[in-house]
């Protein structure tokens, strides 16, 4: 598919950007030390001389940009820029993904708890806890919409920030540059699923998951480009009756010729995950954090896993278009709270159901002794 091959050329340029000496961004002038830290908070290190104490400034304290400031950002796209030591943001993040056709009349809503804390300079940590909420009119109820809802799959990744942007006024210098590793794990229900619920009670893969993404960030005032792209390796598990794949297509268990099935439980083995998302945002005001998004959301399911061979499902892919407003209110300054609400619509998609997903986010921000960087 081009759009992969595309991506599978995009993602090593950038790796390679790191071998790229100082000096091959000919034309890239640092942000001056009065820029640069004007905004800054007052110097930290402790008073004592103790040349034992380790440097607090070097550990800890983040590169302030001279423009950069806080807002809700992109839905579906990391952000390059990492939380300073001291600061962590909590979010809570809704989509519904509606399906029609094929008679599916299908709503399944996922709600993201997530916390991202500064760990050191350049380092965060970050916990994901959706819960999921599927719904359906169902034929053999006389149509009657039921619902099952649940915990869904838990997600812990870090990111550190190995290259940070040096001019956040024009696009042709060098961007930020982050690498985050991800890790799925299997807290959601996926067997022993209601015969009579459709599937509906079922809220994750049961897999074990383990994903490398590249993050790349680009200002240009008021403009900032956001790019990420990732593999995931989805490691095999058990399944059992009325186990949806994860583009909504039910599994069949084999069956012998005479009519057995194998007691309902077989094994079950998804293809590589290849995710890539594409992200401008236009800041029209930054005491508020108002602006827009526009958003290029792709993921494709190959037919064969990395690690471990042919896949048992079928593979698939989409894409979609995503444009979002944003704002931010109230703003205390140690306390800062940003809104996002926009629509996910189908671009292209092959062998998964055609989805519109209207999406929010509301996040609380506290920004400890080192701020948040660039604000």
């Amino acid at each position: 598919m081009n759009i992969v091959f595309g991506i599978r050329i995009v993602f090593p340029v950038l790796l390679l950007s790191l071998l790229v000496p100082e000096a091959a961004w000919a034309s890239s002038t640092a942000a001056s030390a009065a820029n640069s830290d004007q905004n800054a908070p007052s110097d930290t290190r402790p008073s004592s001389g103790d040349n034992l104490l380790p440097d607090i400034d070097t550990l800890m304290k983040p590169d302030y940009l001279p423009w950069g400031p806080l807002t809700s950002g992109p839905f579906f796209t990391g952000n390059a820029n990492t939380v300073p030591v001291g600061s962590f943001f909590i979010r809570s993040a809704w989509s519904d993904n509606l399906m029609f056709g094929q008679g599916l009349n299908l709503s399944s809503m996922s709600g993201e708890s997530r916390i991202d804390v500064g760990l050191m300079k350049n380092l965060e940590m970050d916990l994901v806890v959706p819960v999921g909420i599927n719904s359906q009119n169902s034929a053999g109820t006389n149509n009657q919409r039921i619902t099952r809802w649940g915990v869904g799959d838990t997600v812990i990744f870090f990111r550190y920030n190995f290259l940070l942007e040096n001019d956040v006024y024009s696009l042709w210098h060098r961007p930020s540059l982050t690498i985050e590793p991800q890790f799925v794990l299997p807290t959601g229900k996926y067997t022993e699923l209601s015969p009579t619920a459709n599937g509906l009670d079922q809220m994750g893969n049961g897999t074990v998951n383990e994903g490398l993404y590249l993050i790349a960030k680009k200002s240009a005032k008021p403009f900032r480009l956001f790019f990420m792209a990732g593999d995931v390796v989805q490691n095999p598990t058990t399944v059992g009756a009325n186990y949806a794949s994860n583009n909504v297509t039910f599994t069949p268990i084999p069956c012998t010729a005479s009519g057995q099935c194998h007691s309902g439980r077989f094994n079950m083995v998804d293809g590589n995950l290849i995710d890539y998302s594409l992200a401008l945002e236009d800041v029209l005001n930054d005491n508020y954090g108002l602006g827009y998004v526009l958003e290029l959301v792709g993921q494709t399911q190959t037919g064969s896993s990395l690690v471990f061979g042919n896949a048992t499902v079928p593979s698939w892919s989409y894409l979609w278009v995503a444009p979002s407003i944003e704002a931010k209110y109230p703003n205390t300054g140690r306390m800062v709270i940003t809104w996002s609400l926009g629509v996910a619509l189908p671009v292209y998609q092959s062998n998964i159901p055609q989805m519109y997903t209207p999406f929010g986010m509301a996040t609380v921000w506290y920004n400890g002794v080192f701020g948040y960087r660039g604000e």
